[in-house]
């Protein structure tokens, strides 16, 4: 179906991208859709849903594949029929990135850092650990030592868990110092952080958005597909800029950090397309058992201090 002018030109400019990177967009539409509806999803349901963002039945079935084979997604085979579903991994990986994406961590800064040393980590897990970390913040600031701003939080404990890395590294929780220089602390954050690239993809991300929170704002009544889709390229896009950030104090970031507005927009808009799109997930996506049921509770509780625009 012919879609309104503004998710026509997000969905241009989602097919223009090279590379599109499916299995992204796969792990986003698992993360945010089928984890609140039954957690299973059918293949045939996957190729239907990504059909009109220009990722064909070759591709889906292709990346699904390497996903598999990484370890994010598992199947059951039901007849001729394949239905799939996060691994433990997948799901683990995806609810430590969630907290952040759906704003439902506190992130007050009391002044602390943490300050991580890898000692023991094998070479077969040190890249995903390095990466796990890197996703919740932590950046290199010296050779062998990573730092990030906060408490450790859920998902370190997580992430030592899962690479029964505990005995392998050396935490240390610490504060800045008075005799440091304050100008060479927000220094080495700019560089340490990349801000100048985080804040980039932020710009870029408003800059997409924005027409679609006016095209939301002004419908009495969204059509369901078009806020599906609308709805997972604004997750997969917020998630990729998130990629690059770390939820730094307001102090050591430059004025006017767009990231606080792409947060603003990014919980109003999903709020707005919530109903309309779970109406299409729901009446036109399968699981193992038939139509995918109701969104849980998580779902509410998503951009809890964020209102719908």
């Amino acid at each position: 179906m012919a879609q309104p002018p503004a998710v026509k030109r997000l969905l241009d400019t989602f097919r223009a991208r090279k590379p599109m990177r499916s299995t992204s967009l796969i792990i986003t539409l698992f993360g945010d859709t089928v984890s609140q509806h039954g957690h299973t999803l059918w293949l045939g349901s996957l190729v239907h849903a990504l059909a009109p963002l220009g990722v064909n039945e070759r591709l889906v079935r292709t990346s699904v594949f390497r996903l598999v084979k990484e370890g994010w997604l598992e199947a059951d085979r039901v007849g001729r029929r394949s239905y799939y579903r996060f691994t433990a991994h997948g799901n683990a990986e995806y609810e430590r990135a969630a907290r952040r994406i759906y704003a439902t961590e506190d992130t007050t800064w009391e002044g602390h850092w943490q300050i991580l040393i890898p000692l023991a980590i094998t070479e077969r897990d040190r890249d995903d650990f390095r990466r796990s970390l890197n996703w919740q913040g932590f950046r290199t600031i010296a050779p062998g030592t990573f730092a990030k701003p906060g408490s450790p939080g859920q998902a370190l404990r997580e992430t030592l868990e899962e690479f029964d890395a505990s005995d392998k590294v050396m935490l240390f929780d610490a504060t800045s110092s008075t005799l440091g220089s304050a100008k060479r602390l927000r220094r080495l954050v700019h560089e340490s952080w990349q801000l100048d690239a985080t804040a980039a993809a932020y710009r870029a991300f408003l800059e997409n958005f924005r027409p679609l929170q006016r095209w939301a704002s002004r419908q009495r009544q969204l059509d369901p597909e078009a806020a599906f889709i609308v709805r997972i390229l604004l997750i997969h896009d917020f998630r990729r800029a998130l990629l690059h950030d770390t939820p730094l104090p307001e102090e050591l970031l430059p004025p006017g950090w767009p990231g606080a507005e792409a947060l603003v927009l990014t919980g109003s808009l999903y709020r707005a397309l919530a109903a309309a799109s779970t109406e299409y997930i729901t009446d036109n996506l399968e699981g193992g058992n038939g139509g995918l049921p109701a969104a849980g509770a998580s779902f509410a509780a998503r951009f809890p201090n964020i209102r719908r625009s």
